[in-house]
């Protein structure tokens, strides 16, 4: 079967690392439109990934949806865009590929996942680390060393420099206005709904203490998540979240359960593309006693070699949601559900920010 034919509605910097991808799974899917704000800009951006001679340059993003050879489109533009370009691709039957976080408000996303399913067309977000392999590989270890996981820890980080506070669309209220929360805690949420199965927290409290810029946006945030308990005598499920704009590059998540825990340090953009590792540690011998701790620590690491980067991946599965529709299926609910529920709970964490730290 010929590749899936992809059009770009935008230039921005995260499309060069989907272009790569794309190039990378070629027998999958293949760029064969760009869109952008002029088309010289589009042109260059095609010039400049490697894309001349095998993709039309487009001055507007419309026209990238107007093009019959375009079959999905990739969408990296800001989210206060992602209402109308969500629309207007759903109004042309194209699928979607859109950049995270989806909206701005609930209203919008159930705007958009309603439009999406009128369509009949299947919309997934660019969470590049949920498509990776090491993702599943955890989750069968979490089941089968962990489980039950009581208590999750993630977190995003990283030192913008000002350059980014003053200009970057993700400190913007208009264009990305979840700041902080709706760009690397997005990541953190995501990690923690893997840990519980995908199943919803019952609560979000944001912490005390998140600093926002002048116009309101958050650059760094912290929140608890609570899950429903197994039992009144089980103890509470709980998911610690942290996301800044103002700390050094830090990717550290740690899973804890009865049968141990899970970690690593690089969940979100791995060390190396190649050669992965997590890292599960269990305890074994009489617990915990007073001055002493009377236990035996093992630590098991879990090596991976992965053919291709995780974005790569992200592509080659899109393709086979998209590739499964237009045989006759419908869209892949798993990925739809995975992306609405994040976006809620990211939503939710923001309006407890914004409220005070009031439950959500």
């Amino acid at each position: 079967m010929a590749p899936l034919r992809i059009g770009i509605t935008g230039a921005a910097d995260i499309a060069r690392k989907n272009v790569r991808a794309i190039g990378i799974v070629k027998d999958a899917c293949e760029v064969v439109a760009v869109g952008s704000r002029t088309q010289a800009k589009a042109q260059a951006f095609i010039q400049e990934t490697g894309l001349a001679g095998r993709a039309k340059a487009y001055g507007s993003y419309q026209a990238v949806l107007d093009d019959p050879d375009v079959e999905a489109v990739y969408v990296p533009l800001p989210t206060g865009m992602h209402l109308e370009w969500v629309l207007k691709a759903c109004a042309a039957r194209k699928h979607i590929l859109l950049e995270k976080p989806l909206s701005l408000s609930n209203g919008d996303l159930d705007t958009m996942l309603g439009a999406a399913r009128e369509a009949g067309v299947q919309l997934m977000d660019g969470t590049m680390w949920s498509h990776n392999p090491r993702a599943t590989a955890m989750s069968r270890v979490l089941q089968a060393q962990v489980a039950p996981v009581r208590d999750v820890r993630a977190t995003l980080a990283f030192r913008a420099p000002e350059t980014f506070l003053a200009n970057d669309i993700r400190v913007q209220p208009e264009l990305d206005g979840l700041g902080a929360i709706g760009d690397v805690g997005w990541y953190c949420v995501r990690a923690s709904l893997l840990a519980y199965d995908w199943q919803p927290p019952q609560s979000v409290t944001a912490h005390p203490g998140a600093v926002l810029n002048a116009a309101g946006v958050p650059l760094y945030a912290g929140a608890t998540l609570l899950w429903p308990r197994a039992s009144e005598s089980e103890p509470q499920r709980r998911a610690t979240l942290t996301c800044s704009f103002e700390s050094s590059i830090t990717q550290d998540l740690i899973i804890t359960g009865d049968g141990g825990s899970l970690i690593l340090d690089d969940f979100c953009i791995p060390h190396h593309e190649a050669q992965q590792t997590f890292t599960v540690r269990c305890h074994t011998g009489v617990g915990f006693q007073d001055l002493a701790v009377g236990t035996t620590v093992t630590k098991e690491e879990h090596r991976l070699t992965l053919p291709e980067p995780q974005e790569a991946a992200m592509w080659r599965e899109f393709t086979r949601c998209v590739r499964a529709v237009q045989a006759g299926g419908a869209p892949d609910e798993n990925w739809v559900g995975r992306t609405a529920t994040t976006q809620r709970v990211v939503q939710a964490w923001y309006d407890s920010v914004r409220g005070g730290g009031c439950t959500r």
